[in-house]
């Protein structure tokens, strides 16, 4: 017996994998995933949060943020960059660089573009 509410919810997963398909390809530079990072990142008054905490916002596993964090602050990449907290030497803070900000800028009309035409 089909239910209305859980044929509800089977459209919602697919109109949001349909989504998150469109704007996995928004660039060769940018994974979605690494997209949320500098957006998270843009939206602090000083572009830093603790990487605990980035982690949580995004929702992948410590080694999975780990490596995703590792590419970005690449030289290649340099979107960001780590800092040992101050008040706590084992706590990890990331910043946007320049060239992050710059990349976001360049990445973000794209991903507005899709979401205005697909959620609207």
């Amino acid at each position: 017996m089909k239910d209305k509410n859980i044929e509800k919810w089977f459209d919602f997963i697919g109109k949001q994998r349909q989504i998150e398909n469109e704007l996995s390809n928004i660039g060769d530079l940018l994974s979605l995933n690494e997209f949320y990072v500098l957006y998270f990142l843009d939206l602090e008054d000083n572009r830093k949060l603790r990487l605990q905490d980035l982690q949580s916002d995004i929702g992948l596993s410590q080694s999975a943020m780990s490596r995703m964090i590792t590419r970005l602050e690449a030289k290649e990449c340099g979107v960001i960059k780590r800092s040992t907290c101050d008040d706590d030497k084992r706590g990890i803070y990331v910043s946007l660089t320049q060239k992050g900000e710059e990349t976001l800028n360049r990445y973000q009309p794209m991903v507005v573009d899709i979401l205005k035409r697909e959620l609207h």
